[in-house]
């Protein structure tokens, strides 16, 4: 094998662990794709419907499961909403009030939502102890430790794509390696007949 062959043969491997990889990342992207314009599409929809007939909470719940959102979605929703109704340019307070309620009460109902499970446990617990009057006592720490699990989710998704990148590059490395070893290159015969004959002049002298 040439060793043109041996470097086309390395891309072909490279190639094949960068499908591997997308092939696993894609459906998360897609998923997360889809599940925006769902939210996206949810909101609009409750927009909508609150200039005809606003919905109740356990209105907005059963809609909500039709779009297949969670309450997280529901107020990502709402939030989304609340800022669309202040930035137009007729601004509508009764439709600034009820999208800022309607989020208030969600993240009242779930303060805790998006961060880790194991951490969400306790932090339910402690909110059990002092009673649900205090959530605002809770708040500040659910908000930095929420920063946190958010900024780690970053750092982790940096370093799966470098891991990725070095996996490629040891295994070009190592293959090059491992040809140069088993393979090594000859010389062609014209520069050992030259070699050869360079020799035998010094001996000579």
């Amino acid at each position: 094998m040439s060793l043109k062959e041996f470097m086309a043969l390395i891309l072909l491997v490279e190639i094949m662990i960068v499908i591997g990889m997308l092939v696993w990342a894609i459906p998360n992207i897609i998923d997360g794709i889809i599940r925006v314009r769902r939210r996206n599409k949810f909101g609009k929809e409750l927009s909508r419907l609150f200039d005809i007939n606003s919905l109740d909470r356990n209105q907005i719940e059963i809609l909500s499961k039709e779009y297949y959102l969670n309450s997280k979605d529901v107020q990502l929703a709402t939030r989304r909403q609340f800022k669309e109704s202040v930035s137009i340019n007729e601004i509508a307070p009764e439709k600034i009030k009820y999208f800022q309620e309607l989020f208030q009460e969600y993240e009242q109902d779930e303060p805790f939502e998006g961060l880790p499970s194991d951490v969400r446990l306790h932090l339910e617990r402690v909110r059990e102890t002092i009673g649900k009057q205090h959530d605002h006592m809770l708040q500040p720490l659910a908000s930095q430790l929420q920063e946190l699990s958010d900024e780690s989710f970053r750092k982790q998704k940096k370093m799966w794509w470098i891991s990725v990148a070095s996996l490629m590059i040891g295994v070009a490395s190592l293959a090059f390696g491992a040809y140069t070893h088993f393979s090594p290159v000859e010389l062609d015969n014209n520069q050992l007949g030259i070699s050869t004959k360079h020799n035998k002049q010094i001996n000579k002298d």
